[in-house]
């Protein structure tokens, strides 16, 4: 095996036979067991072109440890600002061996060493995932879509009994037609800008109750109906990019299953004597805010209390709690967590239905709070404009447009980011925690900060530990200065 900066390394190709061949970049041979097995023993990093050949040696039982897929790496040059390294072509071991060492020196002069190791680190257990698939009951799926379609059904028919039909019987208005329903409203004394959720939410009409009906309906079966169309006993199989937005988190298609509402999440069920796991970070992106501004005020009471009562109380001056004044303590989680995503007076305005002097002065009361958590964020968007670029815990950077600097974005990366990297170092310590592990523990799905993970019944309890042993030990290593907090829950069906 070849040794470069990433350490002993073999390259695995197709071959036009369509088979595999393993190459230390001197010698190739076929891939047999007898190799399979010597490569798992040793435990090298896997160099792929292609995320198809780890995936077919994988289901041979290759147990890859880490794997280096060169566009992968290319893809976090490329959002630090860094040269991408030419892949070669035609694909060759020891062409691929060169590209590889010159990504390692691009990676360490870049100071992206740590980020790609943990991309490395989390592609197998991406591929795992992949395999896995998504239990589901396909009766209870159906019959929830079924459910839909009658929904949809009569809200068209309350909708269209408003509007009323033409001489041929047809409804004069179809809920999709915008320009036409705005009109339609107009005429009924309702003069409205836009027909969105947040502002049919707002109209005491009846045709704009039906029209939300009809819409919340229609979207779930026209998404998820053809859901099942890629189902194989029972398990849907989705497509999982490890490297699916900047921030680094993961996205998924064909079907994304990273996206199905609480409706469906039911359907989601284990097979027989089978269960599954959901373990999620609790307030996890406000502990990584707490971790990177250090403001010892703003982490003692996230940690001691009920964190958005507690700042509720010193914004308004009254007692609250999650049963008394509960709308108080709503107004300030919608600052707690707009002041992540960079939101200011304005936005604060309109999302608390006040004067924007109110809002500001609201802001300037919680800072005064938080004085350590005010000079992070000025900081971070200061350092944003003065170096055009923004990077998280793990080194994982995104170069920006000057013409395009967001302070949204200043302060949202490192902490969404710091959430992906948390979230797939978590993924990684619980898949070698159970490697000896009785009861066939596998992860068949992974949302932002959650990880859901099925088992025989008889050794939940011990996976469950180990699942969230593995998530606080990964906010350990990241996030040192501030503990992790995480909810994990056993049961028949996804219930989170």
């Amino acid at each position: 095996m070849s040794n470069l900066l990433l350490g002993s390394v073999v390259v695995l190709l197709d071959d036009p036979l369509g088979g595999v061949v393993v190459s230390d970049g001197q010698t190739q041979e076929p891939l047999t067991d007898e190799t399979l097995q010597l490569i798992n023993h040793s435990s090298p990093v896997w160099l792929v072109s292609d995320r198809r050949t780890l995936r077919r040696v994988m289901r041979r039982g290759g147990r890859p440890t880490r794997c280096v897929c060169l566009p992968d790496y290319n893809r976090l040059l490329d959002q630090a600002g860094a040269a991408k390294v030419p892949l070669p072509d035609p694909v060759r071991p020891e062409a691929m061996i060169e590209a590889a060492n010159q990504a390692g020196y691009h990676l360490r002069d870049h100071d992206l060493a740590r980020v790609a190791k943990l991309e490395s680190s989390f592609l197998p257990v991406c591929e795992r995932l992949q395999a896995t698939g998504l239990p589901i009951d396909l009766g209870a799926w159906d019959a929830v879509l079924a459910a839909a379609h009658q929904r949809a059904g009569e809200a068209r028919g309350q909708l269209t009994a408003m509007v009323g039909r033409d001489l041929g019987g047809h409804p004069n208005i179809e809920p999709g037609e915008r320009n036409k329903l705005l009109d339609w409203f107009k005429h009924q004394g309702l003069s409205l800008n836009d027909l969105s959720k947040g502002t049919l939410a707002g109209v005491d009409h009846p045709a704009a109750q039906a029209l939300l009906a009809w819409r919340e309906a229609s979207k779930l079966t026209s998404t998820y109906e053809s859901y099942t169309e890629r189902q194989v006993n029972s398990r849907i199989y989705g497509h999982f990019e490890p490297l699916g937005a900047h921030t680094g988190r993961m996205s998924c298609g064909e079907p994304n299953l990273q996206n199905i509402p609480a409706s469906l999440r039911p359907c989601v069920r284990a097979p027989q004597g089978r269960v599954l796991i959901g373990a999620d970070y609790s307030g996890c992106e406000l502990r990584i805010v707490a971790a990177l501004s250090g403001d010892h005020a703003f982490r003692e009471t996230l940690l001691s209390s009920d964190f958005h009562s507690a700042v509720a109380s010193r914004l308004f001056g009254q007692t609250v709690s999650k049963t008394e004044n509960a709308s108080l303590r709503h107004a300030a989680k919608a600052i707690n967590f707009g002041l992540i995503y960079g939101m200011g007076a304005r936005r604060l305005a309109q999302s608390l239905e006040m004067s924007v002097g109110e809002a500001r002065g609201l802001l300037d009361k919680y800072f005064e709070g938080f004085p350590q958590l005010a000079a992070w964020r000025e900081q971070a968007q200061a350092q944003a404009r003065q170096t055009l670029m923004l990077e998280t815990v793990s080194g994982r950077k995104l170069k920006l447009d000057p013409n395009k600097i967001s302070s949204t974005l200043a302060l949202n990366y490192p902490v969404q980011g710091g959430g992906a990297d948390l979230i797939k170092w978590a993924a990684v310590r619980f898949i070698r925690a159970i490697q000896q592990t009785k009861g066939e523990p596998a992860l068949v799905n992974m949302v932002h900060d959650e990880i859901l993970v099925e088992v025989d019944r008889d050794q939940a309890d011990e996976v469950r530990q180990l699942l969230v042993e593995s998530m606080i030990g990964a906010g350990a290593d990241l996030f040192p200065s501030v503990p992790m907090a995480v909810d994990a829950r056993i049961s028949q069906a996804w219930e989170h």
